[in-house]
Order: C-alpha cells, then structure tokens, then sequence
C-alpha cells in the first residue's frame, strides 16, 4: 500500500500540491514552479525525492488511486450476488448504472479517474492502469458468478463486457456537453448494457482477419 509520509515532510508537501492540481486539472496542468511555490520547498527537494517531473506525477497518480479504491463500497456488488433470477440481475445491473451517472459523489470520483486515465495512457504498469485492471477484474468475478448460475449469457466475456462498461461510464462524462440530459442517456445505455446478458445471446461472430 502507498502511503503517505510523516506530516509536514518536504515530500508530503510536494504531493499534497501535486495532487490538488491533478485532481482539479489533470496531469497537463502540473507546473513544477507553482508545485515548488505552493510546497514551500526547493527544486532540488523534488529532485531527491521524485528523480523528475515524471516520477512526482506518477506517485501522485499512486496515492490518489489508492484513495479512489478505498473509498470504493465493495457492498454496491451485493445485491448482484444475492440476485436468484435473470430479472433481478439486470434489475440490478439498470439500477448500478443509473447510481453511477446520477449521484454527485459518484460523477466527483469518475472525474478523477478520466484526468488520471490520461496520465495512465500507454503505461501499463503505472498505478492508474494497474487500479483499472483491478477494478474491472473484480467485477467481473461477479458475473462470472452470475453464468455459473445461469443467471445471464453463458457466451458472455465477463472481462471484456465489464471493461466496455467502465469505459461507457467515464465516457458519459465527455459526451455532457453535447448530451446533458442524463435520462436520454440512459435510455440508450440502459439496453445497451443488458442486450449482452441476455438469456440466449449469440455470441458475437469473430470478424477479426485470420
């Protein structure tokens, strides 16, 4: 786990500024003059502790992800496990994804990972891809749970579906300023994310080039 150092270290400083620009404007907006001005500490402090630019904003990116999981509620995939019927699951399914683009704390914790993801981009051992994969590994173990119960498709990829469905859901957030209401939204997202769990989908052909 990630933590974070003694209070008031030059280091700890260095990071709380980091992050509040990251947060609030993405990885772009991280200007290590102001970083220094508002730490209250030197260049070659940043230097010592983070190597560069770079290192300072991929640990930033780290505690932030961290503080991300943590506030996950691991409870929200309750009731999932507890549905018995197709029905109740995408039920289920239709009410996460109403939570998800509805609530203000959830739309405030998807900001946060589209600015990270961008930091995240063609990294695949940074902090934010590896909080990805885990995020979206373990809901998938869900619907794995769910075919073994023939709840939904037996043909479904459970990764690759809840991969599509995250990426749909930080997407929303850019389509806003085209599309504001949430409820059109929904109106197309909502089926779309239920034609898969279907009982008796075809799988979808592989059109791939051999």
């Amino acid at each position: 786990m990630t933590t974070l150092p003694t209070a008031g270290s030059t280091r700890q400083r260095i990071l709380a500024a980091t992050i509040t620009v990251l947060v609030a404007n993405g990885a772009d907006a991280v200007r290590i003059t102001e970083i220094l001005v508002a730490a209250d500490a030197s260049s070659s402090s940043l230097y010592h502790h983070f190597g560069d630019r770079k290192g300072l904003i991929e640990a930033a990116v780290a505690i932030v992800h961290e503080r991300l999981a943590v506030s996950e509620d691991p409870g929200h995939l309750d009731d999932g496990y507890a549905a018995t019927t197709h029905d109740e699951f995408c039920e289920y399914i239709a009410r996460q994804l109403r939570r998800a683009v509805t609530s203000d704390e959830n739309r405030t914790r998807r900001t946060q990972r589209v600015r990270l993801a961008v930091a995240s981009i063609g990294k695949p051992q940074s902090a934010g891809t590896q909080f990805q994969i885990l995020m979206t590994s373990t809901v998938a173990e869900l619907f794995e749970d769910a075919k073994s119960r023939h709840l939904i498709n037996a043909e479904l990829d459970s990764l690759a579906y809840c991969a599509w469905f995250q990426g749909m859901l930080l997407g929303q957030l850019l389509t806003e300023s085209t599309q504001a209401d949430v409820e059109r939204w929904l109106d197309i997202a909502t089926p779309a994310a239920l034609a898969p769990l279907r009982l008796g989908t075809s799988p979808v052909s592989d059109t791939r080039p051999q």
